[in-house]
């Protein structure tokens, strides 16, 4: 059986939070973030440019926003370009998949794993789980209560550093920091519950071998490649790369990415629309992969009645 290559592609955004700064540092852990200096912040601010994916949306004569983020990134990348600037600034409301200044968004996800999130693992693979976590020198006892799936997708954030790839520098830490400085307004567009399903639905059958292949994944660094190719198409918002990635899984891979990133798509795009009617302009930023294809929050919302482009970003 083949490890399934999804797996980074259905991280919920709120473990990016969760999986921060819980490395010890050993020089054989996965590499940490040192804090820049005032020379590589100027020259991060003065060769920012725009990335990802924006779109502008309008309805009932006000305007909105639409950004495609990356859950992990580089320091290089964290400041945000002139357009993006702008489309912030614009913006009354910035709206995550998870509000990650939500005291109760973050109990919820560090929440005990309930009986449905928990299958009860073969011994053989729990020795892996454990290997594997501490192979990325992570506590046991700050993974231990969450749902086996979970602790694995933590995992994989760590195995992302190897890349040059951080949680802390991913686009909803940056986001979050811009509007708390600014002053505005955060909200959620998904639950405690819908968040926790992406990784943890499924029978328990289909997590465990969810498991088994996703630590064979990493423990033959699978992964890596695919997290260095899915930033890639991030940087620099190539939508039709991600689109071939995902009519090139196979079948049941491909069944995976419609529960855990597909279908969460109509309750994202009716959130947005809620939104936006409360009359704030709003700047909502998700996943780039739930803006792929018919089904991606693009054309979601223009089957609701939103005039909606693509927003050009220039070479800086």
């Amino acid at each position: 059986m083949q490890p399934r290559r999804t797996l980074w592609c259905v991280i919920p955004v709120v473990l990016v939070a969760l999986s921060v700064a819980v490395v010890r540092a050993q020089s054989s852990c996965p590499p940490t973030i040192k804090a820049p200096t005032a020379a590589e912040m100027q020259d991060a601010f003065l060769n920012a440019r725009d990335r990802g994916a924006l779109w502008r949306f309008e309805k009932d004569g006000r305007p909105g926003y639409l950004y495609g983020t990356m859950h992990v990134g580089k320091f290089e990348w964290a400041m945000p370009g002139r357009l993006v600037s702008q489309a912030l600034r614009d913006a009354d409301t910035i709206a995550f998949e998870a509000d990650l200044s939500d005291p109760a968004i973050l109990a919820g996800m560090r929440a005990p794993a309930k009986p449905e999130e928990n299958p009860s693992l073969p011994v053989a693979l729990m020795d892996r789980l454990r290997a594997q976590a501490a192979r990325a020198c992570m506590p046991w006892e700050r993974l231990a209560t969450l749902p086996p799936t979970m602790i694995l997708a933590t995992l994989v954030l760590q195995d992302a550093r190897w890349q040059g790839l951080h949680a802390e520098y991913g686009s909803e830490i940056r986001l979050l920091m811009f509007a708390q400085a600014a002053g505005k307004h955060t909200a959620s567009l998904e639950s405690v519950a819908t968040q926790r399903s992406a990784l943890s639905g499924g029978s328990a059958a289909e997590q465990i071998a969810w498991i088994d292949e996703g630590l064979t994944a990493l423990e033959k660094g699978n992964l890596r490649d695919q997290l260095t190719a899915t930033a890639n198409s991030w940087f620099s918002g190539d939508l039709d790369a991600l689109a071939r990635f995902i009519s090139g899984r196979p079948a049941a891979e491909r069944a995976i990415l419609d529960r855990a990133v597909t279908s969460r798509n109509p309750g994202m795009a009716a959130r947005i629309e809620e939104l936006h009617k409360s009359g704030r302009r709003v700047f909502a930023a998700t996943g780039i992969m739930h803006m792929v294809g018919d089904t991606g929050l693009p054309k979601l919302l223009a089957d609701r009645g939103f005039k909606i482009e693509r927003v050009t970003f220039g070479a800086n």
